[in-house]
């Protein structure tokens, strides 16, 4: 035997001399890392130059250095708070988000520079001066939002460059002279805003000669939205402007000094939901080709010179508002035809020469909601004795009425100015000396228990009595359905839509003031309450500020959305420290985490050579372990959470946590400590992945980021665990909303959003997630519902990344769910995102049906598709969801028009999901009658969705022609697939 070997142990434990060299040794490695790494940070960044020169100009002009906080050459590298980049090396930026930030200053020409943006939004500050000619270089630009400024100045012809702009908002600045023609080059603009400006001048069309382009408005044969009112347009509407192949919506030139007559020609655009061109000097008869514009909902010509009758529109079976007051038509008796309008709310037809008795049919309309016949000359006996239960107010002021009939009408009436005022019954009743005058009233969570006082522009929290910030909004609405705020409904279905869809609750929001001016638009101003802190964050501000305009109930119509600059300087004052002790405080900081992380680093070191010596002296175990994570994952939004912290959180996963097991292993509800509640997807032994596969699973999840898709909150790799803990949506999955298993009930608008908020989530994973993401596994149970009955799409356990464009993926194993899988990805294993649409429109069949995609033995696919060749619509109406049965037979169809699409067996045939978003919005847009998801159109990815195909009747089966179509797929009666299918 040789001499022994001294104990390794004993050197680290005795070693001073070996420790000290080895200490000293790190830390010189730390300061030349540290040398290094300023070395780096002040070399050329990732980002363009000329993307940095752009911003650093922007703040510049801004003056908002403490606002913005943008430094260095590299915003894409590090993460310059709102903006985004792409991935191109280098980088360029290609969004823009500052709305609402109390910014002033001026746009300067280097906004320029900025040649890749896509999004610029500057809405809602103080900017002033010219709009930048140099706009007209941000060639890639889909979306331009700077409404709610001071800009003035003329509109830049140069804007006509912006050959991809899809939206267009300049809305309430102070921008003058024409609209240039050269906007008529924009052929892909699908929302033009201009309203709330001093325009001056007449509508620009191609042939009226004023332009070497022959160019106008009557180019834009994509554009849905024409808001043009209240400015100072001349002149009349050109015929040319509706044409045959105009696709507009809304055209609102309300609140101008047009003249002329109203062309025939108007019948044209036959897609029109909303015409408002009330308030303007429009003179001769009223066309009767509206009688053709069948998707009308709003209809207003009040306040011009109009004369003649007012022409039969019964056809408008979908009016909503007929608003044709103070004109100067011939004397003559209401229309019998306005009794046939199934779906009006709101009449308005005061000072129109009306005579004769006003029929009780006219209250008797299911849904009519307000009525204004004032300064006409109306007679005789007013019956209300069988008037429906939603007639609110009804206005007749200035008549010839001798006598009623109220029966139980107790809703608003005024009658002010008729003989039947002079009766002894009525001369001192209410509806005779109605209150005129309706203060500004108060709508608000009650804060009077709150005593404390708050200084500057903090104010007592309706919440707490916490002294804090609001932010304070302002909307108004031109034309709401109703002309009183005598019931405080009005205002609490205002209040219970804004809560809804900003995320909060009632208590958080505040009605100081609220009125109707002397031409019936409706203001009211908002407070709306931080709850978790005195202020809210800048990122909070541009939200609020980009969804508060798109939110309104249906009764009120869209809204003119302003609010006021948020004061974020008095949340940096309150915090007391200087920005030399803010420094101090910084740099002692990061000193003391190098000296932590020195020590860390140092004991890590001595652990690990410790170990290997150890193993050096001991028998071998049969191999090493390895690191339960490898390298660790780059994450955008998630964190690691230990195994103690999800074991607590679940109670130690005890079955009572339980909501939800796969083949992959189980999902647990978890509550972390600051009450969060998630959902924690807990691997079984058998479906662990490998180390580096869970990492690329995690970054890629972590990267996913939409409000139609479940959010990854972070992740455990400890113990030999793997777990995925995600957001906990708390109404279940839809399928178990058709089913009925979680006490939801669906009606068809609902049902129309949750297919709409699933398909914008599919549409970013396949064309805006990076890399594309294909699901692999949609189905009703994978779309979650949350508190507001939103739909997410959840478990990217099966995802794939989506191949370059125009590839498929052949994959070794087909997976998916039976009765949901794409056949042609099933016969070929070839997958493309086109296997998600399948997979989608199986989804849009049980909406429809409420059926399982295999039911009974029966095929929900096969079987829609047999019924509609047998019968149709009729047909399939026997398996339809009884609860949609007195539903419009069109819109029924419609959506399975796009189901049927979606699930054609040739994958080329199917629809796109960008496309299918954008036919669910106008579909939605058009049930609901008012523009409000266009504007929802404030998410920047369904705004980037730039295509062009239809859904019409031919696309609703496979071209026999195309061989490529034929396929013996089908899903046996035991619904036993041929392979195997995860």
């Amino acid at each position: 035997m040789g001499p022994r070997s001294p104990p390794v142990t004993a050197h680290y434990t005795t070693s001073t001399t070996a420790s000290l060299k080895i200490m000293c040794h790190f830390w010189a490695n730390v300061w030349v890392f540290f040398h290094a790494y300023l070395l780096l940070q002040s070399a050329e960044g990732v980002t363009h130059s000329d993307d940095v020169n752009g911003l650093l100009a922007l703040q510049d002009a801004w003056n908002a250095y403490g606002m913005l906080q943008w430094s260095g050459n590299d915003p894409c590298g590090s993460n310059w708070s709102h903006i985004a980049c792409d991935n191109h090396n280098p980088q360029r930026v290609i969004i823009i988000s500052v709305s609402g930030l109390g910014l002033s200053g001026t746009l300067p020409d280097d906004i320029g520079f900025l040649t890749g943006l896509q999004s610029l939004d500057m809405s809602h500050n103080k900017l002033r001066g010219q709009l930048s000619s140099q706009l007209g270089r941000l060639v890639n630009l889909v979306i331009l939002k700077l409404e709610s400024n001071e800009f003035t100045g003329t509109i830049p012809p140069a804007l006509g460059q912006l050959r991809n702009v899809q939206y267009i908002y300049l809305t309430d600045n102070m921008l003058q002279g024409p609209i240039p023609h050269e906007i008529g080059l924009l052929r892909n603009l699908y929302w033009l805003d201009l309203a709330n400006n001093h325009l001056q001048g007449e509508l620009p069309y191609s042939s009226d000669g004023k332009n070497k382009l022959n160019v106008g408005l009557d180019n834009l044969t994509t554009t849905k939205h024409f808001h043009f009112n209240n400015n100072s347009l001349e002149g009349p509407i050109p015929s040319s402007i509706c044409h045959q192949n105009m696709q507009l919506i809304h055209m609102l030139f309300d609140s101008n000094q047009m003249s002329g007559n109203i062309p025939d020609a108007i019948g044209d655009c036959l897609n029109l939901t909303v015409l408002k061109i009330d308030h303007n000097h429009f003179s001769g008869e009223i066309p009767t080709t509206l009688d053709r514009l069948v998707n009308l909902s709003e209809l207003h010509l009040t306040a011009n010179q109009l004369t003649g009758v007012l022409p039969d529109l019964s056809n408008l079976n979908k009016l909503n508002i007929l608003a044709v007051g103070d004109n100067q038509f011939t004397p003559s008796e209401i229309p019998a035809w306005l009794t046939s309008l199934r779906s009006l709310t709101d009449l308005q037809m005061q000072k129109t020469n009306l005579l004769g008795s006003i029929p009780e049919s006219l209250f008797e309309l299911p849904t009519i909601t307000a009525v204004n016949l004032d300064n006409n000359i109306l007679n005789g006996t007013l019956d209300l004795s069988t008037s429906a239960s939603s007639l609110l107010t009804l206005s007749l002021i200035n008549n010839r009425i001798d006598s009623t009939s109220l029966g139980k009408f107790n809703q608003e009436l005024n009658l002010q100015g008729n003989p039947v005022c002079n009766t002894s019954a009525l001369v001192n009743s209410q509806v005779c000396n109605p209150d005129r005058i309706v203060p500004p009233i108060s709508y608000q969570t009650n804060n009077s228990r709150c005593s404390n006082p708050c200084t500057g522009n903090f104010v007592p929290s309706p919440l707490d009595c916490s002294c804090v910030v609001p932010y304070k909004c302002h909307f108004t609405y031109r034309a709401p359905y109703f002309t009183t705020l005598s019931d405080s409904r009005h205002l609490k279905v205002f209040v219970d839509a804004l809560a809804k869809g900003l995320n909060m609750s009632d208590g958080q929001i505040m009605i100081p003031e609220a009125f109707f001016n002397s031409r019936n638009q409706l203001f009211i101003t908002a407070w709306l309450f931080p709850s978790e802190s005195s202020h809210w964050s800048p990122d909070d501000i541009v939200s609020i500020s980009g969804e508060a305009g798109s939110i309104y109930p249906s009764m009120y119509g869209p809204p003119m959305f302003q609010a006021d600059p948020y004061d974020f300087q008095s949340n940096a004052r309150r915090a007391g420290l200087s920005t030399g002790a803010k420094v101090g405080i910084g740099l002692g900081a990061a000193i003391l985490a190098l000296i932590i992380f020195g020590v860390c680093a140092f004991a890590l070191i001595q652990k690990r050579q410790a170990d290997q010596a150890k193993s050096l002296s001991e028998p071998a175990s049969g191999g090493s372990r390895k690191s339960d994570s490898g390298n660790a994952p780059k994450l955008k939004g998630a964190r690691w959470f230990s195994f103690i912290e999800l074991k607590k959180a679940t109670n130690n996963f005890s079955d009572s946590n339980e909501i939800g097991a796969g083949g992959y292993g189980k999902v647990y509800k978890g509550e972390l400590p600051n009450k969060d509640k998630v959902a924690i997807k807990r691997s079984n032994r058998l479906s662990m992945q490998g180390a580096m596969e869970f990492k690329n699973e995690i970054e890629l999840l972590s990267r996913v980021h939409h409000r139609n898709l479940v959010s990854l909150v972070g992740f455990c790799i400890d113990q030999g665990e793997q777990m995925l803990v995600y957001e906990f949506i708390e109404n279940g999955s839809l399928r178990d909303a058709l089913t009925g298993v979680n006490g939801i009930k669906l009606d068809w608008h609902r049902r129309l959003l949750i297919a709409l908020g699933a398909a914008r989530g599919l549409a970013y994973l396949h064309e805006l997630a990076n890399p594309p993401i294909i699901h692999r596994d949609v189905k009703s149970s994978n779309i979650l519902l949350d508190v507001n009955l939103d739909a997410k799409v959840a478990d990217f356990g099966l995802s794939k990344l989506a191949p370059d464009a125009g590839k498929t993926h052949v994959t070794t194993q087909v997976k998916g769910t039976v009765g949901y899988l794409d056949p042609e990805y099933y016969l070929t294993e070839q997958l493309t995102e086109k296997s998600d649409v399948y997979s989608y429109g199986v989804v849009l069949l049980e909406l429809l049906t409420s059926r399982q995609p295999i039911e009974f033995g029966k095929y929900i696919v096969r079987e829609a598709k047999h019924l509609l060749d047998r019968g149709g619509m009729t047909a399939f109406r026997t398996i339809l969801d009884t609860r949609l049965q007195s539903e419009n037979t069109m819109e029924l169809q419609r959506l399975l028009r796009v189901a049927i699409q979606c699930v054609e067996e040739c994958a080329v045939n199917r629809p796109t999901m960008s496309e299918v978003v954008k036919e669910l919005e106008e579909f939605i847009a058009h049930e609901s009658g008012v523009g409000s998801l266009a504007l929802s159109s404030k998410t920047y990815e369904r705004e980037l969705n730039k295509n062009k195909r239809r859904f019409s009747d031919s696309d609703w089966v496979c071209s026999s022609k195309d061989s490529s179509c034929n396929s013996s797929f089908h899903y046996a009666e035991n619904a036993t697939a041929k392979k195997n299918v995860l």
